[in-house]
């Protein structure tokens, strides 16, 4: 009886230590599965709110973001209204110079013989441009001048040259100036916008957000430049056909009409190169300030 008893509970011991074997076993099981399931989580598509994040970054969001950022900055308004009086005042001043083009060609000269002289005033400022840069004295002018300075210095060229302008068609009754005298005062002004005005211009987006630099920068750089553009022919073609309906002005012998002697094209230029004196000030000022309360800030 005694081994029998004996017996029986060393069998009912290797039942418990099987039980806690299946225990085991199931458990380990169970853990395996749950690893498994979190595993094809993790590889599953992702949720919504990544989705979103995506969206935010895709071109209409970024124009938008770039639109608001823009209209929210005085600075950033500033620099968009001084590129696009550059494109302006470029536009009417071509006019000009598409005129006496057709003067000089009036007088005998080919169209092959007018590109090739055009071709050699564009290579002679970029000879200019070039020698300004490479010598460093487009950068003595521009630290000599000072930020504000060097961002007056091109509307202030292009207005004396437009009054200049202005006043050879006065002294001359209404003939346009040679085409040699215009082609300097034009070109002057695109050798210092390249030489000196564009990299202090470039300097002005220092310090500022990440949405300036890299959202708005991108549309005021290229939309600032076609709406001076199209503004400036919009105005060449409504002041014509105010001043032919309203008989204003003077018709002259080569039967183009001018104001008090002058070309409607110089007298919007003239303006336009005034107010973007003004607007260089401006954008001088505010840069300035920001200057000052980073230096405060440091």
């Amino acid at each position: 009886c005694g081994n029998l008893a004996k017996l029986a509970s060393v069998k009912s011991e290797e039942g418990n230590s099987d039980t806690d074997a299946r225990k085991l076993h199931s458990r380990s099981v169970g853990n395996m599965a749950q690893a498994i399931e979190e595993i094809s989580k993790s590889n599953e598509t992702p949720e919504q709110p990544d989705q979103l994040s995506i969206d935010d970054n895709s071109f209409k969001q970024r124009l938008l973001r770039g639109i608001t950022t823009i209209l929210r900055s005085r600075l950033l308004m500033a620099i968009f209204t001084y590129n696009a009086l550059y494109a302006s005042t470029s536009v009417l001043l071509s006019f000009q110079r598409a005129e006496l083009v057709a003067n000089r060609s009036t007088t005998g000269t080919s169209a092959v013989s007018n590109t090739a002289f055009l071709a050699k005033i564009n290579t002679a400022s970029s000879v200019a441009v070039f020698a300004l840069q490479a010598s460093g004295l487009g950068a003595f002018i521009a630290n000599s001048c000072g930020q504000r300075g060097a961002l007056a210095l091109m509307p202030i060229i292009r207005l004396c040259g437009v009054i200049l302008l202005g006043w050879w068609h006065v002294i001359s009754n209404g003939k346009p100036p040679d085409l040699i005298l215009f082609l300097a005062i034009d070109e002057c002004t695109k050798v210092i916008n390249f030489a000196i005005a564009k990299p202090v211009r470039e300097n002005l987006w220092r310090g500022l957000s990440f949405e300036a630099k890299y959202e708005a920068k991108p549309i005021v750089d290229t939309l600032a430049n076609r709406w001076g553009s199209g503004s400036a022919a919009f105005l060449v073609s409504f002041l014509s056909r105010i001043t032919d309906l309203t008989g204003l002005g003077v018709v002259n012998e080569s039967g183009e009409r001018t104001i008090a002697g002058l070309p409607p094209t110089l007298i919007l230029c003239v303006g336009i190169s005034a107010w973007w004196a003004i607007v260089s000030a401006d954008v001088g000022y505010i840069r300035s300030q920001i200057d000052h309360e980073l230096k405060r800030q440091q």
